[in-house]
């Protein structure tokens, strides 16, 4: 399915992505974007999203929906607290005093939408393969209908329906399917499309979006609860509190090694702060170098990770299949021939259906880097 035009949507307008925004309470923000966004009755308004504030002016500023969005927007980028202004008209950039309209912390759990109805759901859409695993660890996998292209655990799912890429899934497709409840998912940019459009159209559904290992384990009791199973969920939870227990030990016993963990190399983007892959690396007995950048993703060049100087580096490229990762494509790259870990011989690849996946399979990704790392 050809990816939409679209960057998200409320029940009254379409959002595009337009220019850059130059209005100065976004200076210095490199995520920000600005939006048109194309009303259902002919209007048209402006957003601009940063990390620190979001912009709207006066046409959007009537879209209830706007706040939805910009909440969703954040929390694709690791943020979890919404600060929306009314601008002036032909913002950004006015010298007007802008007006708060919302400002306040907010969880993830708050852009869900579950069904009215008591009854447990029985026809399950998941929208990203971390959430198909975690159904299916629950004991529920028989219950889904519809999948993601890219989820491909537990083996059986090669039977299930495929509604596209997780960024770009066929919504009318999951319309006509009519789930009792879709789990979707927020834990990239891009996945605002998804949650929003499933917002506009009424379907039911649980939004996950964890940032630690913490948060996986809450999201099992939170989903189980939701499918009318919550003893498997606490089940569930033990086993992954005691093998985290295993993994802390050892790592206590250990020196930290700086390391370097790259999730796409052109352009270079890695875990930043806001990331469950740092406690990943911790429990392996490491350190990423880039735990001190805002955000659980984050663009970097090569002259920065020259300064970072990794003692180990893992390649796990999103989306990528352990069969095509390639460590040579770093030690070959210009600029970083004098990394330790490349004069060293350890720059080891590392399968991302364990290291970006955060649901109940992730800690196999600590277990190899800890045998890389330490040998053990």
């Amino acid at each position: 399915m050809k990816k939409p035009a679209e960057h998200w949507e409320t029940q009254r307008a379409v959002a595009y992505r337009v220019a850059a925004p130059e209005d100065p309470r976004l200076a210095g923000d490199p995520r920000a974007e600005r939006f048109e966004l194309r009303f259902r009755d002919g209007r048209v308004g402006y957003a601009s999203f940063g990390l620190r504030a979001q912009l709207v002016d006066a046409v959007a500023a009537t879209d209830p929906g706007v706040a939805y969005a910009a909440r969703a927007w954040l929390a694709a980028r690791g943020q979890r607290e919404l600060c929306v202004y009314r601008v002036a008209e032909g913002a950004p950039g006015s010298a007007a005093e802008p007006v708060l309209l919302a400002g306040q912390p907010f969880s993830v759990h708050s852009l869900s939408a579950l069904p009215e109805t008591a009854d447990v759901p029985r026809r399950i859409v998941t929208l990203c393969p971390s959430n198909l695993e975690m159904v299916a660890a629950l004991g529920c996998f028989e219950r889904v209908v519809a999948c993601d292209v890219s989820s491909d655990y537990p083996p059986e799912s090669a039977a299930l329906e495929r509604l596209g890429h997780d960024l770009a899934p066929d919504l009318a497709r999951i319309a006509e399917l009519e789930p009792d409840l879709v789990v979707s998912s927020l834990t990239v940019p891009g996945m605002e499309r998804v949650v929003t459009g499933l917002c506009a159209r009424g379907i039911p559904q649980l939004v996950l979006a964890p940032s630690s290992l913490s948060d996986v384990m809450e999201n099992a009791a939170v989903l189980a609860q939701a499918l009318g199973v919550p003893e498997r969920g606490a089940q569930l939870i033990q086993r992954l509190e005691a093998e985290r227990g295993e993994l802390q030990a050892r790592a206590a016993e250990r020196r930290p090694a700086r390391v370097y963990l790259e999730w796409w190399p052109k352009p270079m983007f890695t875990p930043g702060r806001d990331c469950y892959s740092n406690e990943l690396i911790a429990l392996a007995g490491g350190m990423n170098v880039f735990a001190d950048r805002a955000g659980s993703s984050v663009r970097i060049e090569a002259s920065d990770l020259a300064l970072a100087a990794p003692e180990v580096c893992f390649v796990s490229w999103c989306g990528a299949p352990a069969s095509k990762l390639d460590p040579s494509n770093l030690i070959e790259r210009d600029g970083l021939s004098g990394l330790p870990a490349v004069r060293d011989g350890r720059v080891y690849p590392l399968d991302e259906a364990f290291s970006g996946r955060p649901g109940p399979r992730m800690l196999e990704a600590a277990r190899i880097m800890a045998r890389a790392i330490h040998g053990s």
